[in-house]
């Protein structure tokens, strides 16, 4: 009888399990440490956008913009030792860069000889402090800013003139039935429209606004310049000129007339509807010269650039 070599296959069924899974960690590794690659990057990501667009509204305060970014970075998961905020910027003191980086150790990765990684996400944010037309529904005709012996203050809403109590026709009011969130936005840039007559109806949003900022958070108003005032004429719209004291409805006052005013409530009579404002800050928007720490009420005071 002839003899038979029975091949020995001991063994190949573990050596190909072993094969297996290899190649299964493998596939563990792309599809579990991959992910936790790219969920780390957008956890950084929006990290750093956050801190940055926090610290550009700061600037140009070196120290209040660099301690900003950390709190906002921490406040979304970073550690302070992970983040690196740089100011100026690129030469720029209205930019901020914002950089966080973390090590991240791999699980199923290791099989294939790796241990970790490094990631990191940067945001750069500059900070725009152009005025967006925040301000009263009124503009001041009478007061002169400048009068210290009357230091600095100004009342609104009052009659001026036959009929005028320096409303202007020109704004929207955001967020009216809001408490917390009305504010008002004037059109100014292709000039102001007067509006006679004092109008109640916005005596709520008024109020609002007043509880918003008083005692010492800043309100915005437009204001003929002293210099208008003091001359007694004013250029509207169409390049003619008309006497203070003789503005007519629906007059539109030229945008080279206007100043606009920082101020703090002193008080607000409801019922009378009078705003009592002493002025902090004159600016020349007419030659583009806005607040540098304004803040939007919308918070849109800085814009992420890189």
């Amino acid at each position: 009888m002839p003899a038979r070599f029975i091949k020995n296959e001991d063994g190949t069924a573990l050596v190909l399990v072993a094969v297996l899974m290899v190649g299964l960690m493998g596939c563990a590794a792309l599809v579990i440490d991959v992910g936790t690659m790219y969920s780390t990057k957008a956890k950084l990501q929006k990290a750093a956008d956050a801190a940055a667009l926090a610290a550009a509204r700061k600037l140009p305060n070196i120290g209040a913009a660099i301690t900003t970014a950390e709190n906002y970075a921490e406040l979304n998961g970073v550690e302070g030792s992970e983040i690196t905020a740089t100011t100026p910027y690129d030469g720029d003191a209205a930019r901020i860069e914002v950089v966080c980086a973390r090590n991240v150790s791999y699980t199923f990765a290791r099989v294939l000889g790796f241990t970790d990684i490094d990631i990191s996400a940067r945001a750069v944010a500059k900070k725009y402090s152009q005025w967006d037309g925040e301000a009263l529904p009124f503009i001041n005709l009478d007061d002169d800013y400048e009068d210290v012996t009357n230091e600095n203050k100004i009342v609104l809403w009052e009659k001026t003139s036959p009929g005028d109590f320096e409303r202007i026709y020109d704004y929207e009011i955001l967020y009216p039935t809001d408490p917390d969130r009305c504010y008002f936005r004037v059109d100014y840039k292709h000039g102001v429209k007067l509006e006679k007559g004092k109008d109640a109806s916005i005596k709520t949003a008024i109020g609002y606004v007043y509880n918003q900022h008083y005692p010492d958070k800043p309100v915005y108003v437009l204001s003929l310049s002293s210099a208008v005032m003091n001359s007694g004429q004013v250029m509207l719209i169409d390049g003619s000129y008309r006497s203070l004291s003789g503005l007519k409805n629906k007059d539109i006052v030229h945008p080279s007339q206007l100043v606009l005013l920082e101020c703090t409530f002193d008080s607000y009579n409801d019922k009378d509807m009078i705003l009592d404002l002493t002025v902090l800050n004159v600016y020349d928007v007419a030659n583009n010269e806005f607040p540098p720490d304004y803040v939007s009420p919308e918070g849109g005071t800085s814009r992420l650039v890189g």
